[in-house]
């Protein structure tokens, strides 16, 4: 072996997209720790903001603002419904199309998820100055900006 050291050509672990996916996760995984004692799914939790929080009510609308495809969105509102976190009714003109709403279930759910989440989100600000945050969520904002944001194609 040569006495020479090997200069390395990449550091994975210096990496910004491993970083910010490592970031990524441990955020997933401590919020789909507290959602799960409440009986939701990360997917789920994302539905029922997406009716309650956004006023989403169509299926197509809440897979577009969510970022899964529709099969994806179909099951998890499939499962959903079975739980009776949602109802799903045929629309006014069209007995074809879907509209989804929460049920009292599915709100004491997100009720009792939203201070979880805030929590999780705190967590890892607290990290942070407010100027950071700031900075950082400005950054995040022009490094997504103009990528796909369908996280099923990627």
């Amino acid at each position: 072996m040569s006495t020479m050291t090997r200069q390395k050509r990449y550091s994975l672990q210096k990496g910004l997209g491993y970083r910010l996916s490592l970031l990524a996760s441990i955020n997933s995984r401590k919020i789909e720790t507290h959602l799960a004692g409440l009986g939701l799914t990360r997917l789920m939790w994302c539905v029922l903001l997406a009716i309650e929080e956004e006023g989403l009510t169509q299926p197509s609308e809440i897979a577009d603002f969510i970022g899964i495809n529709r099969t994806a969105a179909s099951r998890t509102l499939r499962q959903m419904h079975e739980r009776e976190l949602i109802n799903r009714l045929p629309g006014r003109n069209d007995g074809r199309n879907v509209v989804v709403s929460a049920t009292e279930k599915g709100k004491k759910a997100l009720d009792a998820a939203i201070p979880m989440a805030l929590v999780v989100a705190q967590e890892i600000r607290s990290k942070l100055t407010a100027e950071e945050v700031t900075l950082f969520e400005n950054l995040l904002d022009k490094m997504l900006a103009g990528e796909i944001r369908d996280l099923s194609k990627l």
